[in-house]
């Protein structure tokens, strides 16, 4: 059963992409402040709002790029194929 293929990969990616998002807004709910001037202070919290945008960031390009060696550039916006 050969499990590991570009499908595998797009929706690891797409954990990647909300994870670090989801957690860095829950540390802005429960320890990272908004100081006067706009910046977070997050000493509290275990993963800077920063390095969760980079993470997702990155995961977003990488699934583009997947997207475009698999399917091409015509491919992002043809209509997909039914699901069997």
């Amino acid at each position: 059963m050969n499990f590991l293929n570009t499908n595998t990969l797009h929706n690891a990616l797409n954990v990647l992409i909300w994870l670090p998002t989801a957690i860095a807004g829950f540390l802005t709910a429960t320890g990272c402040t908004t100081l006067a001037n706009g910046n977070f202070d997050c000493t509290a919290s275990w993963l800077p709002p920063q390095d969760a945008l980079w993470i997702a960031a990155g995961a977003g390009f990488i699934k583009t790029l997947v997207n475009l060696q698999r399917d091409g550039l015509a491919g992002l916006i043809k209509p997909q194929p039914p699901v069997k």
